[in-house]
């Protein structure tokens, strides 16, 4: 996500893995490039980063642009980083929800709800694996359907829960309301606590009844 320079005159290229996780081919797509641009070494950092260290500046940008490309994360205001999402449906079998296809949908989809200011958790279960502590908004899936649950984990009480595949236009109409609501200057997290657990639940819920 950003360029480091080094002690030796080289520099350190750092970028994300969306979600935590990225096919193996595409991983090799970008380790080869890597190793074409001359990185010798790929590093594993935090928060679900990698680094590749020993690189010009002129590599560095090339190789940044070519994560992009792959679809790794290569900007510090992606709405991506927000998200933090289990593997879920197909990859997990405890898994009730396509979690990772629901986390890009909202990337791409409300970007500015996913500011930064707030931690948005979509897990495939009530297990909570990827995000273990309380979110601001939790989606999980059950077998009733699936759940969100504000301020809280995934195995929390749920505010409401809809059929799986109106999870997706749930979240739409949160980020609506929230651009309808949302004062100037107000970050995500300010203004979902401003607009209260009831609020957003019923934003939610109405997805099983309107089209957007």
């Amino acid at each position: 996500m950003a360029v480091f320079p080094l002690g030796d005159g080289t520099f350190a290229l750092g970028i994300a893995l969306p979600f935590g996780s990225m096919p193996a081919k595409i991983l090799i797509a970008l380790a080869q490039a890597a190793r074409n641009l001359g990185a010798a070494e790929i590093r594993p950092a935090p928060p679900r980063a990698l680094l590749f260290p020993g690189l010009a500046a002129d590599a560095c940008r090339m190789l940044q642009k070519i994560a992009a490309e792959l679809g790794f994360v290569t900007d510090p205001t992606d709405p991506r980083l927000s998200i933090s999402a289990c593997p879920g449906l197909p990859a997990c079998a405890s898994g009730r929800i396509a979690t990772r296809d629901i986390a890009a949908d909202l990337a791409a989809s409300a970007p500015d709800l996913l500011d930064g200011s707030f931690t948005l958790h979509v897990s495939g279960c009530a297990k909570g694996c990827a995000h273990p502590g309380a979110a601001a908004l939790t989606l999980a899936g059950s077998g009733d359907g699936t759940a969100l649950v504000v301020n809280g984990t995934a195995g929390s009480p749920p505010a409401a829960i809809v059929p799986h595949d109106e999870a997706r236009h749930g979240l739409r109409r949160i980020a609506s309301l929230m651009r309808r609501a949302r004062r100037r200057q107000e970050t995500a997290a300010a203004c979902l606590a401003r607009l209260g657990t009831a609020e957003i639940a019923t934003a939610f819920a109405q997805a099983a009844f309107a089209q957007e």
